[in-house]
């Protein structure tokens, strides 16, 4: 049932679903926070947390993984695994006619770092305005279909590079204005999220396969993530099957801007914390082990060296004593003396080794 499940979510990916993805795009390959999230796309956001689309964990599931950011998509790629990942509570699919998901926004939080080359922030309201104001750059970087071949080419689909958008982010207002101009875009009951990014075929195009992927503004060294890739798409009809065909105003992405989820961005970042406070602990009892298996392991090692060189030192020790007692013996068994001998009145002297007295004399006593 499992794998029926699988191969049913695979298909569907190869079918015009509102996943999205970036067509028309640039090459982006070594993006510092673009990550491929298993049939989707997500986004750093810190070593350990990625955020992206809620839609995208129903089919990433528990056996799902994640590569490092900005690589070629490959089998050969090291795979990152989920420890854990948080939804927004608020979280709602799409209902009925309402084809709008309403705060499409999930965690990863992995098992274990991933290479965090620079540094993001959560764009706030007030940035979000200035962004408005300013008319700056909103960048998005996913690994979605790049063109249509891609829909029935699982080797390319499955090896490619993740791409960029480059657009602007309009007001709630503005949304509404662009809906209200096409209204076949949407159904009269549809839920209008927070704010909207144009799509065309000048600026890149969301397709599928980039649900997930981060809208951001880049400020001198730092990314400020505006909302995920997912929630409402209008317009961007070139990638429902043809590839070629915009609305006259080009696509419409609606996103919800993250700040709305920081306080489930702050659980993640405590549950990271304290994973890598656990982790600490452990690694210092391993550490704290190995040095005490080291430390009595040298003790043995000194133990027995000094063992050993007692015994040796006693082993040459005896050696010396036998030999000394040997020449010793042998000194002696070949050391001459005197005696004197007698005989009535007459004396004689006997120097050898082993002395005798001559015949007819007598040991003097």
């Amino acid at each position: 049932m499992k794998k029926l499940l699988i191969l049913i979510l695979a298909i569907s990916l190869l079918t015009p679903v509102s996943a999205q993805g970036v067509e028309f795009g640039q090459d982006a390959t070594g993006d510092p926070n673009a990550v491929w999230v298993m049939g989707a796309s997500g986004f750093l956001y810190s070593d350990r947390i990625v955020f992206t689309a809620a839609h995208t964990i129903e089919y990433f599931g528990s056996t799902g993984y994640l590569f490092a950011p900005g690589v070629k998509n490959g089998s050969d790629n090291k795979k990152y695994w989920p420890q854990k990942i948080l939804m927004a509570p608020t979280y709602r699919a799409r209902v009925g006619t309402d084809n709008t998901r309403v705060d499409d926004f999930a965690i990863i939080i992995l098992r274990e770092s991933m290479p965090m080359r620079n540094s993001v922030q959560v764009a706030s309201p007030a940035d979000i305005e200035s962004f408005i104001r300013e008319k700056a750059p909103v960048e998005m970087v996913g690994y979605g279909l790049q063109n249509e071949a891609m829909r029935t080419d699982l080797q390319a689909r499955y090896n490619n590079s993740p791409h960029k958008m480059t657009s602007t982010i309009v007001s709630g207002d503005d949304l509404r204005k662009y809906l209200a101009a096409y209204p076949g875009w949407h159904q009269p009951n549809q839920t209008i999220l927070d704010f909207g990014i144009p799509n065309n075929e000048k600026i890149g195009s969301n397709c599928d396969g980039d649900s997930g992927s981060g809208f951001f503004v880049q400020k001198s060294n730092v990314r400020y993530y505006l909302g995920a890739a997912g929630g409402s798409q209008a317009g961007i009809t070139n990638c429902n099957g043809s590839f070629t065909r915009f609305a006259p105003n080009g696509g419409m992405s609606g996103i919800t801007p993250t700040y709305k989820f920081l306080a489930l961005i702050k659980e993640a970042e405590d549950f990271v914390a304290n994973e890598k406070k656990l982790e600490a602990i452990q690694e210092a009892a391993r550490v704290a082990a190995e040095l005490k298996a080291k430390q009595e392991a040298d003790e043995r090692v000194r133990v027995e060296a000094e063992l050993k060189a007692k015994l040796e030192a006693e082993a040459k020790a005896a050696a010396e004593l036998k030999a000394k007692q040997e020449a010793d013996a042998k000194a002696a068994a070949l050391k001459k003396t005197t005696i004197t001998c007698v005989k009535g009145k007459l004396t004689k002297k006997v120097t050898a080794v082993k002395p005798k007295c001559p015949t007819g004399y007598k040991l003097k006593k």
